[in-house]
């Protein structure tokens, strides 16, 4: 085997496998690449090894970065996408920049379609009651690279143990990676039978905007998993099962005000956890968790809270959570399995694989957070909630399947459970229909019962120019879910969204229009809302996006109509390795959303940036601001603004300190995050870390404090040690 210090020096080398041959996917699919790469490909019984060689006939083009996991989506990279049961429905993605810093993630065959670089889809479905658009919350700066890019990115949250190294050379840059076959699900093959695997090689090229791969991509096909080449005539790949056995130990020591006593009160609590795993088959494997500790986190990305009718959406941060998460993932209007409902859990299990055609998920967990009451005399005190999630899929042909989900949470005499059906199915090279219908039991812990369904049918059509989709929706006003995520019930909803792109051969990767048209009724036929819009977009050269859009809307609420103009205009630019900078723009009419609601003006804003002094600094910058005035009176009724800054230095890949400043001018509260990470591998890490929190005085206490100075709330340190050992 080679030895992984990224120079392509080791005999084995000479022998391998040699691919040179790449063509663009962008900026114009199917020509010849710009500059020359070279990928030589190797294994044994117990790994797949890769190395790289890309060239530059201008090495100041070159993009990289010393950068933690999976933080390289501004660099030059080369990615390995490999599709072990070639089923087109799922591959892994391995990834590596010229340091050899490893970005890796699960595509699947929702997220391996679409995007501007793979023929776009429809309109935009509009916005949050605060005018932010729901894309741009959880993470402008990816949202923005994969706009460019056109390749999906998938699941970034999966980690897999796998070796990288990569070295900067005269005319590029070097890498080499080992892919242990323990990493990877694939089917059993009887000693000396073939394997064969769906691959794809990818290059991208930022200060090109140019993406080249290996096997072709056309934008007449909508999918990538669909268009990956062929790994083939490989034999005698281990048997031997995968056992990870990862120990964690934490201690906090943890302070917080008392606003009545005046003092502050500090607590250590250490913790211990274990996490297993194993391979039952080389296709399926058990997870095991008692007492998970999820101190390493960071916090959520800030979103305006005041003014919104409907409850906001916060992802789940938590890895034994993320893990396999995509076999879970339903389209339709409601999140059927979204584990932040599990809020403290105690122990949990997830079984996960494939099973001929059948994939399988299960997660159980056993939630310590319900029974947290105050008063011991209180029947719930002390009881824990049961979880239970299921889901099956069996898989017809390319990215085409019909399953099953099924979910419960029971908590003394409550309960709340869902079972419904599924489908989504390929139709020809552009199309794809897919069909939910799902039905809810729920009890709450007053004895209330609702039973309600919950239906969705849509069909979407991706070309190289026209795309389109259009969908029905509907949510019963009984419909409850306890492991899910509901925005809004008693809804029947029709939409229609298309747009049509231009690809000219020019500094204009690609532009055109885009238009959508939504209508929502409740189930007593009355109109609530209708929202149409009318935008343009565009992409081009040195990576620069721009989107603009005009929405005349109807709102219904607490029966008055509200007649609403809004205008947004957005985009971003990356022409630099040390920058990248965008934002969002949104203004018009918004309903206040109160006990007496009116049409008001509203003005909301988002910029971002990204810093890169040098090749180990790196700074995101965040502003969201959301301001509401009365057009009559001329009062601004708020005006709130959140700021937010993460800046990590990486002094080695292994090595890297982080911190999190964040202030918020509603609450008027401070928050300061710094943690050291040493990160051995995907499972061996250690962390030490401050958490400080400030509030302004007069509003955390305006009787013991009576100015604007920052008064300290909670503070905590803590230190967290997990060591993996794999067999």
């Amino acid at each position: 085997p080679p030895s992984i210090d990224g120079r392509l020096d080791d005999a084995v080398w000479q022998h391998a496998a040699r691919i040179t041959e790449f063509v663009q996917q962008q900026p114009l699919d199917g020509a010849r690449s710009s500059e020359e790469t070279d990928v030589y490909l190797s294994y044994d019984s117990d790994n797949l090894y890769f190395g790289f060689y890309a060239h530059y006939s201008d090495p100041t083009l070159i993009r990289a970065n010393r950068a933690d996991r999976d933080q390289t989506v501004n660099d030059d990279t080369i990615s390995v996408y490999i599709d072990p049961f070639l089923d087109q429905q799922r591959a892994y993605m391995f990834s590596v920049n010229g340091y050899g810093v490893q970005s890796d993630s699960l595509i699947d065959a929702r997220s391996g379609r679409g995007g501007p670089g793979m023929g776009g889809g429809g309109g935009s479905r509009g916005s949050g009651g605060g005018g932010l658009p729901t894309g741009m919350q959880g993470g402008p700066g990816a949202a923005m690279a994969a706009a460019l890019g056109g390749l999906p990115r998938g699941d970034a949250s999966w980690d897999a143990l796998f070796a990288s190294s990569g070295n900067l050379v005269d005319d590029g840059w070097t890498a080499e990676i080992s892919i242990p076959f323990k990493s990877l699900r694939y089917p059993g093959r009887r000693p000396g039978e073939r394997h064969r695997w769906g691959l794809q090689i990818t290059r991208t090229i930022a200060g090109k905007d140019e993406t080249d791969v290996w096997a072709p991509l056309s934008r007449d096909i909508a999918g990538f998993l669909t268009q990956m080449g062929l790994l083939d005539n490989f034999t005698n790949l281990s048997t031997s099962r995968n056992l990870e056995i990862l120990p964690t130990v934490t201690a906090i020591q943890y302070g917080q005000f008392d606003p009545g006593a005046g003092t502050f009160n500090d607590e250590t609590l250490p913790e211990g956890a274990l996490n297993l795993k194993y391979g039952i088959t080389p296709n399926l494997t058990a997870d095991l968790t008692y007492n998970p500790d999820f101190s390493q986190i960071e916090s959520d990305e800030p979103q305006i809270e005041v003014n919104q009718r409907f409850p906001l959406f916060f992802p789940e941060l938590r890895p034994f959570f993320l893990e396999g998460q995509e076999i879970f993932q339903l389209g339709g209007p409601v999140t059927l399995v979204h584990t932040r409902t599990i809020v403290d859990p105690r122990y949990g299990g997830k079984l996960t694989g494939k099973l001929g055609d059948t994939t399988v998920g299960l997660i159980f967990a056993n939630d310590e957070a319900p029974g947290k009451r105050e008063d011991p005399a209180d029947p719930a005190f002390g009881q824990t909630a049961q979880f239970f999630i299921g889901r099956l899929r069996y898989d017809l042909y390319t990215e085409s399947h019909i399953g099953i989900i099924v979910t419960d949470r029971q908590f003394l005499d409550s309960y709340s459970r869902v079972g419904g059906v599924d489908g989504r199915f390929r139709l020809g090279r552009t199309s794809v229909f897919d069909f939910q219908f799902v039905g809810s039991q729920h009890r709450d812990e007053e004895g209330v019962e609702r039973v309600g369904p919950m239906m969705h049918v849509g069909y979407r059509n991706s070309g190289r120019n026209l795309s389109y989709d259009v969908s029905l929706d509907a949510v019963d006003p009984d419909f409850r879910t306890e492991t899910g995520f509901v925005r809004r019930v008693d809804t029947q909803t029709a939409s229609a969204n298309g747009s049509y792109r231009w690809w000219p051969a020019s500094w204009v990767i690609n532009w055109g229009p885009r238009v959508s048209y939504t209508r929502i009724y409740d189930f007593e036929g009355i109109l609530q809302d209708e929202q149409a819009s009318i935008g343009l977009n565009g992409v081009f050269a040195k990576g620069i996006i721009v989107s603009g859009d005009v929405n005349r809307n109807m709102e219904r609420f607490l029966g008055t109509e509200f007649f609403k103009t809004r205008y947004s205009l957005g985009g971003g630019v990356s022409a630099s390795r040390k920058v990248t900078a965008g934002g969002f723009l949104g203004w018009g009419d918004q309903v206040l959303f109160s006990d007496a609601p009116f049409l008001g003006e509203s003005f909301d804003l988002m910029l971002f940036a990204n810093v890169r002094p040098v090749a180990r600094l790196s700074s995101d910058l965040l502003l969201i601001s959301s301001r509401f005035r009365d057009p009559i009176i001329k009062d601004v009724l708020f005006d709130v603004r959140v700021v937010r800054t993460l800046t990590t230095y990486q002094f080695s890949n292994r090595l890297q300190i982080r911190n999190i400043m964040e202030y918020n001018t509603r609450s008027r509260a401070l928050s300061a995050n710094l943690l050291f990470t040493y990160r051995v591998n995907a499972g061996t890490v250690f962390y030490l870390g401050y958490d400080d929190h400030y509030q302004q005085g007069d509003v955390l206490d305006s009787a013991r404090f009576r100015t604007a100075e920052l008064q300290r709330t909670n503070r905590a340190i803590f230190t967290k040690l997990s060591y993996l050992f794999r067999f």
